[in-house]
């Protein structure tokens, strides 16, 4: 079978087609934009404002004492980098008779396909493995917020130029001390009616996250739970429970707790095959709304070039001769970075 242009154009049609099924596919199976806003990118870096919301009104006495607010901003940047992959066919495994080089295509299309859709969860969760160490610590692997903090932490400032305005914790591990809670396991190692408390001391402990001001609550909500498969059908059981056993001496042998739960604000919960023994299974991640709209996001996806397979198109026969392998190009342009760490809270078991 001679090698054709027309060949070649069938070929690339099959593949786009196999490229765009796939991605679709694989749809059901994503959860990283649940705690990712995507930004677009015009530049091999992408600087980030975000404006702290310090302004607050104050009474003036007899009048005439306006307070003036000082507008103050941090930034952040993150680097677009390139990631793809290819394939290189020869022309004799195209001519062959046996359909090897076409098979060959349509395999490296579909995977491709399907990881071009799946690629900014695993970077997603790389950070979600990684975000409680600084980038300086470990260049490789970590991240470092807009506060110079690694992403999750026990002590980011409410307000990065008033050390006055106190701090907040979106790492809860270990004991409780004054106000913060510690770890809240919500796992086996737990009963059920203890862990519907943690959820609950959650919740308030979520109450007292303050504005840059230092003054007026940020109004969060936890909006989902994401976990490992292991922890998974416990966060259902909880969820959507409508009767919990009490613990000895309460003085209830059960309770209806479906109005509680559902006044908790908690979702359902969300598995995510990657966190698969990651922690001892006991680690989850609760995620957030705000009152106000941010800008950021927990987790920033900046997009430069979207994933793209990179075909030949049309060619004459005369280029397609001087050929003696093909190749295609699957290549993107992107980076991920830190957003606002009051909205995603990184909960340990112990």
């Amino acid at each position: 079978m001679p090698l054709t242009p027309q060949f070649v154009m069938d070929l690339e049609s099959r593949m786009q087609i196999i490229a765009e099924r796939e991605y679709n596919r694989l749809g059901s199976n994503l959860w990283w934009q649940n705690i990712t806003k995507v930004k677009p990118s015009t530049g091999r870096r992408e600087i980030i404002m975000w404006l702290l919301s310090t302004a607050m009104i104050k009474p003036e006495g007899s009048g005439g004492n306006i307070a003036f607010d000082e507008i103050v901003s941090k930034y952040t940047e993150v680097e677009n980098k390139w990631s793809g992959t290819g394939l290189k066919l020869r022309r004799d495994q195209l001519e062959d008779t046996d359909g090897g080089g076409i098979e060959l295509s349509a395999q490296w299309t579909a995977d491709v396909g399907a990881y071009m859709a799946y690629y900014p969860q695993k970077q997603v969760t790389h950070f979600l493995k990684n975000a409680h160490v600084t980038a300086a610590s470990d260049p490789k692997n970590g991240y470092t917020g807009y506060d110079s903090l690694a992403y999750f932490s026990t002590a980011h400032p409410v307000n990065p130029f008033n050390t006055g305005a106190g701090t907040y914790a979106n790492l809860l591990t270990g004991g409780a001390s004054g106000s913060y809670p510690g770890a809240l396991p919500l796992d086996v190692s737990v009963t059920v009616d203890v862990a519907l408390q943690n959820m609950t001391t959650l919740m308030s402990w979520l109450a007292t996250f303050k504005m840059p001001n230092g003054e007026d609550p940020r109004f969060l909500r936890p909006k989902g739970i994401l976990c490992s498969p292991k922890l998974y059908p416990r966060l259902v059981q909880l969820t959507n429970a409508k009767f919990i056993a009490q613990v000895a001496g309460s003085g209830a042998a059960t309770s209806d707790v479906e109005a509680l739960i559902r006044s908790l604000g908690y979702a359902q919960p969300i598995m995510a095959d990657e966190l698969a023994g990651f922690e001892s299974d006991t680690t989850y991640y609760v995620m957030c709304d705000q009152l106000a709209s941010s800008q950021l996001g927990a987790v920033i996806y900046v997009n430069r070039e979207p994933y793209k397979i990179n075909y030949y198109g049309n060619m004459d026969q005369a280029v397609l001769d001087r050929a003696d392998e093909l190749e295609w190009h699957c290549k993107g342009r992107n980076g991920l970075g830190p957003g606002h760490p009051y909205l995603l809270i990184k909960c340990k078991g112990a």
